[in-house]
């Protein structure tokens, strides 16, 4: 790059001079090498890195650094993201161009929002860069590149030769440098002898196999590494954190205000953006108090029992927090109880489809339904599915509960069309899980299904969610179209919670879009709430979809959502999930307003 004067050091003229040469004019009384522009220079060269602004207004990227020592020539001037193309390997610019397009969208929306740009890229000839920036201003980006090839090289021959930079100790996690599960053992045990009250909260992190399958390996470690030091600024040098598994981490720390799962929630539960994906992590965690000194619970056993207290929140739902009780102990025989009395729910007719109402919010008259599993035990009741979801998915049993909700949405369809005058556009909405996505033959049943009762288009309408479809968007593109074309209506359930980008909005071939409950249920009482909606239903407009709200609890939420121009809503302010016959005479009373 010549003559650039981009962020205050201007660039050109002769090649940069040796770390001697540096030394030397230091010593012979030069100006500090912090504050001199070469020596600047000198120091990005040695780090493989470049740095780099990009202007949201016009598109142009400037770098500056050595462009030539990491053979980044093409990268000179004012260049595009259609310039640098040729750079970077196929499909890799897209990511880096969804990043920006967030950026893009957060300011012309005025959202709140990470102002962060993070991705990692890899060039043409298969060398990895690290993307890192933020937003300075509200049309200018400003970070840096870092070709990060020649250190994984280092790390690997370290590695091979056993010196300490490649072969850790096994206390100690390899990808963030927290402790392992040995190494907290040890630390616990050390930590736990001083007396003294302490919390022990592990947190694991949910749906991490889709993120490691939507962005690969070595983004997904990328996210890791983030969240370790979040946890490190949280709760620094005073507390013992590891991670103690793939996607599970601990803090070991004194008791205090705030209760460390809140602590530990409020650090990690941010937003992060990788590669163009908006990551909103969530944990479920377990916690378990401890007192130090001679009588300190082993480490062990302490660690066990907030592991146990881990499996209890995810049976609560995504981001629950549970305490260790002395009646979870019983609990690994209750979930094999659970599972076995599953398997005999399934086969005895005790799965059933319930149906929770969708409204028009202009005329209050009904618009659907959305069919809902629901256990109905002989003896326990009725089990909610957040309840038996897991055991049926880690079982391999979700197919076969998709299978029975849809033929039972169906037969209601058959029925309530033939007895009733619905109005036009009316359906119901099915759940399609990512194994029935995946199921060989769910095309030709759902198209069987359509075309035996006769349902005109989009009366039978499937709802998929973000993290479903980011497992593999193009072979998720390949069904949805299908089913499409098979007469379905398609739904993008729970959006702007997962970690999908804008531009699948425009290559799947969704019609409805479901704005998740946690926006609309602080609609009212959250000024960023109200703007994402806003946003979300500026989206459908443009694309052309029904927009649905979750979470409607009240007339004041409806009332909003519809002078912002919501036109469907979905929530116990209408009606909870209701059984077949009570759906039918809800139908009716709807009509006959």
């Amino acid at each position: 790059m010549s003559d650039i004067n981009l962020f205050g050091w201007k660039m050109g003229g002769p090649a940069g001079r040796t770390g001697h040469e540096v030394l030397s004019a230091v010593k012979d009384g030069a100006q500090s090498t912090l504050e001199d522009p070469q020596t600047q220079t000198d120091a990005l060269r040695s780090a493989d890195t470049l740095l780099w602004s990009y202007d949201l207004s016009h598109g142009h990227f400037e770098f500056k650094g050595d462009l030539r020592n990491l053979d980044l020539a093409l990268l000179s001037g004012r260049v595009t993201l259609e310039d640098m193309t040729p750079v970077f390997a196929s499909g890799e610019i897209e990511r880096l161009e969804m990043a920006l397009r967030a950026q893009e969208v957060h300011t012309a929306a005025d959202l709140p929002g990470d102002d962060q740009v993070q991705c990692m890229l890899r060039l043409k000839d298969l060398r990895l860069v690290y993307f890192k920036g933020r937003k300075v201003a509200r049309h200018l980006l400003l970070g840096t590149l870092t070709e990060l090839s020649r250190d994984m090289r280092r790390v690997s021959r370290s590695a091979a030769a056993g010196s300490d930079l490649g072969l850790h100790d096994v206390h100690s996690d390899q990808l963030t440098g927290l402790h392992s599960r040995q190494g907290f053992l040890a630390a616990a045990r050390t930590f736990l002898m001083r007396e003294g009250d302490y919390d022990l909260v592990v947190g694991d992190l949910n749906r991490f196999r889709r993120l490691n399958e939507a962005l690969g390996h070595e983004r997904a470690d990328l996210v890791l590494g983030i969240l370790a030091q979040r946890l490190r600024d949280a709760f620094g040098e005073t507390s013992v954190l590891a991670r103690l598994g793939e996607d599970e981490f601990a803090v070991l720390t004194q008791r205090g205000f705030p209760r460390v799962s809140e602590r530990m929630r409020n650090a990690l539960e941010r937003a992060i953006v990788v590669a163009g994906f908006d990551i909103h992590p969530t944990f479920s965690m377990g916690a378990v108090s401890a007192e130090g000194g001679e009588a300190a619970l082993a480490s062990a056993e302490l660690l066990r029992r907030a592991e146990m207290a881990v499996e209890a929140a995810k049976s609560k739902g995504i981001g629950a927090v549970a305490s260790y009780k002395r009646d979870l102990e019983s609990d690994g025989l209750t979930r094999l109880a659970l599972e076995a009395e599953l398997r005999k729910a399934f086969i005895s007719g005790e799965i059933h489809a319930w149906y929770q109402p969708i409204v028009n919010l202009e005329t209050g008259v009904i618009a659907g339904f959305e069919a809902l599993a629901r256990w109905e035990h002989p003896k326990r009741g009725v089990i909610p599915p957040d309840h038996f979801l897991t055991a049926a998915r880690d079982l391999g049993m979700m197919t076969d509960l998709g299978t029975i909700i849809l033929s039972a949405t169906v037969k209601c369809l058959i029925k309530w069309r033939a007895a009733y005058d619905l109005p036009e556009g009316f359906f119901i909405s099915v759940n399609l899980s990512a194994p029935e996505i995946e199921r060989l033959h769910l095309v030709e049943d759902v198209s069987r299904l359509i075309r035996d009762a006769g349902l005109p288009a989009k009366c039978l309408k499937l709802e998929v969610t973000e993290s479903d479809v980011m497992r593999d968007p193009d072979a998720t593109a390949r069904v949805l179209d299908a089913l499409r074309d098979a007469g379905a209506g398609i739904a993008l359930d729970d959006f702007g919670t997962g970690f999908s980008s804008l531009s699948y909005l425009a290559k799947l071939p969704f019609d409805t879009l479901k704005i998740d409950r946690s926006f609309v249920s602080t609609l009212t009482s959250d000024a960023s709430s109200e703007k994402i909606v806003r946003a979300i239903l500026t989206l459908g407009r443009d694309f052309g979809l029904d927009v649905v709200a979750e979470g409607v609890e009240d007339a004041t939420v409806a009332a909003r959502l519809h002078s912002l121009g919501c036109g469907l809503g979905q929530g116990y302010g209408f009606a909870k999930a209701l059984k077949s016959n009570e759906a039918e005479a809800f139908l009716v009373a709807s009509l006959g307003r």
